[in-house]
C-alpha cells in the first residue's frame, strides 16, 4: 500500500451536509463535497513508476453521499451505512480535506455490546466493511509488465473486540 500526490497538489472547495433524525433514534445525513481530486489519463501503458505518477493532474470534481445510522432495539447493537458517490476517473478522494466525511462508495460499520457492567466497563465485539463492493480502482500496467493499481479507497473487511473503562 503506497499514497502518492501529484506535483504541487493542493485542493480548497465546499463541503455541506444536512442531517436528520428519524423515528426511534436512527440518523440520516445527505452530505456534498466539491474539490480537486487527482486524474490519471484512461491509458498509461508501458510507462514507469515516476511517468505513471507525473501523469497526475487535478481536476474539480464532485461527490454526493449518504449515510444512515442508529441503534438496533433490544441489542444495543449500533450500525452506520453509508455510500458515497464520485466519479470514476479520480484516483484520489474528491475533496480529501473533508473532515468526518464519509468514505468512497459502500460501507458498513457496526458495534455491538457483549457484556457491559454498571461501572461503564464492557466489550463490544467490532465489524467494518469498507468499498464492499470494490468500486474506483485504476489499473496501470508498468514497462516491467507489473501491475499498478490505484484505487480511492481500499476495499478492507475488518472485525475485532473493543474493551472501554
Amino acid at each position: 500500500l503506497m499514497r502518492g500526490v501529484g506535483p504541487d497538489f493542493t485542493t480548497a472547495g465546499i463541503v455541506a451536509a444536512v442531517e436528520h433524525r428519524l423515528p426511534g433514534g436512527n440518523h440520516l445525513r445527505l452530505g456534498y463535497a466539491n474539490g480537486d481530486a487527482l486524474v490519471m489519463p484512461a491509458a498509461v501503458h508501458a510507462a514507469g513508476l515516476a511517468q505513471v505518477f507525473s501523469a497526475a493532474r487535478p481536476h474539480r470534481a464532485q461527490a454526493y453521499s449518504i449515510s444512515l445510522s442508529g441503534t438496533l432495539d433490544g441489542s444495543g447493537t449500533r450500525w452506520r451505512a453509508s455510500y458515497r458517490w464520485q466519479p470514476a476517473d479520480p484516483v484520489t478522494s474528491v475533496a480529501s480535506y473533508a473532515v468526518n466525511a464519509a468514505e468512497p462508495y459502500l460501507n458498513i460499520h457496526m458495534r455491538q455490546p457483549i457484556c457491559r457492567q454498571r461501572d461503564g466497563v464492557g466489550i463490544e465485539a467490532l465489524l467494518d466493511v469498507r468499498n464492499l463492493l470494490a468500486e474506483g480502482y485504476r489499473p496501470y500496467v508498468l514497462n516491467d509488465g507489473s501491475l499498478l493499481v490505484f484505487a480511492q479507497d481500499q476495499r478492507s473487511f475488518g472485525g475485532g473486540v473493543a474493551f472501554t473503562f
